[in-house]
């Protein structure tokens, strides 16, 4: 790989992991109501984050993104 490489695909694979934490929380939590509460957007967002992250390192661990 050339170096823009070792810049360009942490930043997608932070962006994957980022848009699909933004997916989880606001699509299967429902988190982003205005009727949830404080507590529940607190939960839904960590889980959303912890989800999205395990689900990419086993999805692409041993790939191209190289975690």
């Amino acid at each position: 790989m050339h170096g823009i490489y070792y810049v360009i695909l942490p930043l997608f694979a932070v962006l994957l992991v980022f848009l699909t934490t933004a997916a989880l929380y606001l699509g299967v939590f429902k988190a982003g109501r205005d009727t949830a509460s404080a507590f529940r957007k607190t939960v839904s967002g960590i889980a959303s984050g912890a989800i999205s992250c395990l689900a990419w390192f086993f999805m692409y661990s041993h790939q191209y993104l190289g975690w």
